[in-house]
């Protein structure tokens, strides 16, 4: 089953979200701590008035945020760069990521490994030349995580 998404980058690896959840894309700006916050959320970023909390990818999933350049020094100005606005639990949440870098069709979708066994990896695609993790928004956040944001953005 072909599936259209959003193709980005966290690091050196590319992931995919479903077109259908992803409400906006955005330039990342200010970002506002919030107090006591899990230590995968960032803050909240506003979007035509109305916080969301932004969830770090890199924290969330265990990847090094920092990356190498092709001169083999450390680089950090590519890291979240972008917010990906979705709905998960019936609430926005931005997702922080990397750089966009495409939006395609992706077809041929295997289910992830065997040892693989994080719920929120639907799936894996082989192209020719990389490999791209189809990801589901929904499991990447259990519900109460979101309600627990909830309640510390409204304190």
């Amino acid at each position: 089953m072909a599936v259209q998404v959003v193709v980005f980058s966290l690091g050196q690896e590319e992931y995919a979200m479903p077109i259908d959840v992803v409400r906006e894309i955005t330039r990342l700006g200010e970002v506002s701590t919030i107090p006591n916050a899990p230590s995968y959320v960032c803050g909240l970023i506003t979007i035509r008035g109305v916080a969301i909390p932004l969830i770090d990818l890199h924290v969330r999933f265990g990847i090094d945020p920092i990356k190498m350049t092709s001169e083999g020094s450390d680089s950090q100005e590519d890291q979240n760069t972008f917010a990906l606005i979705t709905e998960v639990h019936g609430n926005h949440v931005g997702f922080a990521v990397d750089q966009l870098r495409e939006v395609r069709i992706l077809e041929n979708i295997v289910p992830p490994p065997s040892l693989v066994t994080d719920p929120f990896i639907g799936g894996v695609v082989n192209l020719s030349d990389r490999i791209i993790i189809k990801l589901i928004p929904e499991q990447i956040l259990e519900s109460d995580e979101v309600k627990e944001l909830g309640q510390l953005i409204s304190h």
